[in-house]
This record gives structure tokens, C-alpha cells and sequence, in this order.
């Protein structure tokens, strides 16, 4: 067996069963978040909308990013005359879902840096209906910034990739990944988490009543943070390899293995969507309270007053 004939057996093992794992991991976690982060004593704080958001999002990017490539992995797939159609889909929702779930984290960030702040001015932006209104810009901003993949993408599919009509196409998506998904957002998350940590330590100005949940919730931020970071780097490297020998000749080994490689750094970045319930399980003892609660339906029933009639009865 050659070794181009083994980088293909990897991929192809690695097309079928990174994406089977992180459907069933993540669409269990991600449900779990929604249903944690609505319940009342979560919902009323402004970094439970930005967790909520971002959980929504990795819907998106699941069930187009992940499910289609395992589909493809048995050669379900639309017919040829329609792959231009699901390609420009595909891409399009995979990323708005990786893009908006990243930079919600983002807001997550800014809103901790702001809860923990001396100012009253700047603790202002930590608010519920302030963070609505940004997943709000932040959703619209996303659309518009990957719309261009509905005209740059057509039925070119590689290794379960769908890739660029044009070499303008091509080099204007990786330095659009590039900058606003795989490195300035995990750039930004670090800058608010560090300016965060400062706050706390200096000033250790938190609201006292709402101390231990804003410290519980900054802690599973950080959590998140990390490992967001972790899994996205590899993709921005990936893109500045690529752009970097662009115009290089390559055998085709080299293209197998860049094929490979790319791959790899997608269902990586794919992978970040499903890991956020299970660091905030670890990390957060708010979380697993909510989910305790969750598990067992141990909500309080309200009592019914026996009126006079029913004594009298």
C-alpha cells in the first residue's frame, strides 16, 4: 500500500468519524445549553445570552458543516446538476454558524470585561438588553460579511470541501476567514479576558449581589476561551500556508497532503461547536446546579391554599 493510498484511508476515517462525533456530542450539549441557560436564574444574566447565542449558532454549523460531510462519506449527495446550489448553501451556513458562535464568545468577553469594570459608565454595557441588541448586530453582520460565499462557491468539491470558482474567490475567502473568524475574534477573546482578569485583581470590584455567579460565569468564559483558541489557530495557519505557496508547483503528494491537512483544521474548527456544554460542566458549579435541577424536575411546585369551601367539603 502506497502512502498517498494511506493519506486517503486517514482522510476518509477521519471525514466519517470526526463528524459522526461531533453531531451526537454536540447536538446533546448544545441542547442542554439552551435549556440551562433559559431557566430563569441564568437567563436574567446578559453573559447567559451571549452563551445562549453562540449555542444556536453551533447548530448551524453542525448539522451544514458536519452532517453534510458524513452524508458524503456513504455518496449521498445532491445530483451534479444541483452541487453548485448545495456547495454555495453548504459553505455559507457552515461558516455564519462558526463565525456568529465565535464572536458571540467575543461578547461574552466585552460584557465580563464590562461587568467587572470600576466605572459605573462602562458596567452599563453589562446588561440583558444591552447583549441582545449586540447578538442582534453581530448576526447581521456575519450575514453580510460571508454573503459573498452565495457568488465566490460553486460545485468544485475536493475531499468534502467545497472550494472557490477563482483564484480571486479563493484568496479573498481564506484572508476573510482568516481575519474575522480563525484569528482576530481568538485575538480579541484574549485582549477582554486578560483587561477581565486586571479588573478582578485590582479593583476586585464585582456587584456584591451577583459576585459568585459573574465570577462562575468569567471562569466557564475562560474555559471556552482557551480551547476556542486551541482548535481555531490550526485553521488560520492552514490559510497562511496556503496563501503563502499559492503560486508554488506541487507535486501531488503535496496537494494530498495539503488536502488532508485542510481537512483536518475544518473538522478541528467544527469541533470547537460541541465542547462548550462540557467545560461548562467542569468548570462553572452554577452550571452543574442548573443541570442537576434540570436532570431531576426538582422545580418547586407552587402550594394550593385550601379555601373554605373545600374545608367545609
Amino acid at each position: 500500500m502506497s502512502g498517498l493510498t494511506e493519506i486517503q484511508i486517514v482522510q476518509g476515517q477521519l471525514l466519517r468519524y470526526m463528524p459522526l462525533t461531533t453531531i451526537v456530542i454536540g447536538t446533546i450539549g448544545n441542547i442542554l445549553n439552551c435549556l440551562i441557560f433559559t431557566r430563569r436564574k441564568l437567563s436574567r444574566n446578559s453573559c447567559s445570552i451571549y452563551f445562549l447565542a453562540s449555542s444556536i449558532a453551533n447548530f448551524f454549523a453542525i448539522y451544514f458543516g458536519c452532517l453534510t460531510r458524513l452524508l458524503g462519506t456513504f455518496n449521498i449527495q445532491p445530483p451534479a446538476s444541483q452541487m453548485g446550489l448545495y456547495c454555495k448553501i453548504k459553505t455559507f451556513l457552515t461558516y455564519i454558524g462558526l463565525a456568529s458562535s465565535a464572536w458571540f464568545i467575543v461578547g461574552a468577553c466585552a460584557d465580563r470585561y464590562a461587568s467587572s469594570a470600576a466605572t459605573v459608565r462602562v458596567r452599563s454595557f453589562s446588561q440583558v438588553k444591552v447583549a441582545r441588541r449586540v447578538v442582534l448586530i453581530i448576526s447581521v453582520l456575519v450575514f453580510l460579511i460571508y454573503f459573498q460565499m452565495n457568488f465566490c462557491f460553486d460545485g468544485t468539491i475536493q475531499a468534502a470541501n467545497c472550494y472557490p470558482a477563482s483564484g480571486f474567490c479563493n484568496g479573498w475567502n481564506d484572508y476573510n476567514l482568516l481575519i474575522t473568524f480563525s484569528l482576530f475574534p481568538p485575538v480579541l477573546m484574549f485582549i477582554f479576558g486578560w483587561l477581565t482578569i486586571r479588573n478582578v485583581r485590582t479593583t476586585g470590584h464585582l456587584r456584591p449581589q451577583t459576585s459568585v455567579k459573574d465570577r462562575q460565569l468569567t471562569a466557564m468564559l475562560l474555559i471556552q476561551v482557551i480551547s476556542t483558541a486551541i482548535l481555531t489557530l490550526p485553521i488560520s495557519i492552514q490559510k497562511l500556508y496556503s496563501e503563502i505557496t499559492l503560486n508554488q508547483v506541487k507535486s501531488q503528494q503535496s496537494k494530498l497532503i495539503e488536502s488532508f491537512f485542510a481537512t483536518f483544521v475544518v473538522l478541528l474548527a467544527l469541533m470547537n461547536t460541541s465542547t462548550s456544554f462540557y467545560l461548562f460542566t467542569l468548570t462553572g458549579k452554577i452550571f452543574r446546579k442548573e443541570l442537576k435541577d434540570l436532570i431531576c424536575l426538582r422545580q418547586r411546585q407552587p402550594t394550593v391554599e385550601p379555601t373554605m369551601a373545600m374545608t367545609k367539603r
